[in-house]
C-alpha cells in the first residue's frame, strides 16, 4: 500500500474516533483540508476557535485562505504588518491583522498579481486609500483608536466579491462613554 493510501486510512481513522469523541474539529483532518492549513490559516484557527458560531461564520469562510497576523508593535509605539495580493489570487495575505490595542497601524502592502488594486482603508471613521498597480506596492499608514473589527477591500470591479475583503481586529475594553446603557451582556471567553 502507498505511503499517501496509509496516510488517508489512518487520518481517515483518526477523524471517525475524534468525531465519536465529541471533537468538533475533526473535519479538519481531511488530507483535502490539512493541504490548507498553512501558517496562517493554524493562526487564525488557533486565534478565533470559536469559528464555528453563527456570528463568526463569515470570519470563518472569507478568510480560510487569507490567514491571521498579529501586528508587531514597533519601538516607536506603532504597529505594523504586511500584507500581500499573491500572484492569480484576488486575495490578501494575510486577510485579517488583530492588533492587541488601539492605536496607530503601519501597513506596507506588495501586489505580485498582475491586476491593478486599491486597497480602501479605514481611519478612525474615515478613510485612506492606496493605489497598488500590478507588480509594485506601498504603504499605509492608518489610526483605529477603538476596540472593534474594522473591513477594508479592494473596490476595483468585482475584486471585493471574488475575495479581496480583509479584517482587522482591534482588541481591547471600549471606553466607558462608548458604551451602551444596557445590562452587562455575557462575553465569549478570551483566548
Amino acid at each position: 500500500m502507498s505511503i499517501s493510501r496509509r496516510l488517508s486510512t489512518f487520518l481517515a481513522a483518526l477523524a471517525a474516533g475524534l468525531s465519536l469523541a465529541g471533537c468538533e474539529y475533526a473535519g479538519l483532518l481531511r488530507p483535502s483540508v490539512l493541504s490548507q492549513l498553512d501558517p496562517p490559516v493554524a493562526r487564525l484557527v488557533n486565534e478565533m476557535p470559536e469559528l464555528d458560531a453563527q456570528n463568526d461564520a463569515t470570519i470563518a469562510e472569507l478568510y480560510a485562505l487569507g490567514g491571521l497576523e498579529h501586528a508587531q508593535p514597533g519601538p516607536d509605539g506603532v504597529m505594523r504588518a504586511e500584507i500581500t495580493v499573491p500572484e492569480f489570487h484576488m486575495l490578501w495575505t494575510p486577510a485579517i491583522i488583530v492588533m492587541p490595542r488601539g492605536g496607530p497601524l503601519e501597513l506596507r502592502f506588495s501586489n505580485y498579481d498582475q491586476s491593478y488594486h486599491v486597497a480602501y482603508l479605514p481611519d478612525n471613521g474615515g478613510r485612506q486609500v492606496l493605489e497598488l498597480p500590478s507588480g509594485k506596492g506601498g504603504i499605509a499608514r492608518i489610526n483605529l483608536d477603538n476596540p472593534g473589527l474594522y473591513w477594508f477591500g479592494c473596490p476595483v470591479g468585482d475584486h471585493v466579491g471574488r475575495g479581496m475583503l480583509g479584517l482587522i481586529i482591534v482588541k481591547g475594553e471600549a471606553p466607558a462613554e462608548a458604551r451602551l446603557d444596557r445590562p452587562e451582556q455575557p462575553r465569549p471567553p478570551s483566548h
